[in-house]
């Protein structure tokens, strides 16, 4: 298992929008949503278990297929209604 410290969040994307994702100069940057499997201590706003969504190109590449991605890079959390 890994651990996120001080503002990092670590993030299990969801299967269907896994992916290499190619840019050109004048694209947009894209969001995924995937679920919260750890924070750090200094995380706020989510924690795990929370469907988030997320800027893709604001995040890193971590292990088992998860992604770190600091707090402030975070857009929301997906809730039912």
């Amino acid at each position: 298992m890994q651990q996120a410290i001080m503002d990092r969040v670590f993030i299990e994307p969801d299967k269907k929008e896994q992916g290499a994702i190619i840019m050109a100069e004048d694209e947009k940057p894209t969001t995924k949503t995937g679920i919260v499997k750890s924070v750090g201590e200094r995380v706020k706003s989510v924690k795990v278990g929370d469907h988030v969504i997320f800027y893709d190109w604001q995040t890193l590449p971590a292990m088992d297929g998860l992604v770190a991605a600091t707090e402030k890079y975070l857009l929301g959390v997906i809730v039912d209604d």
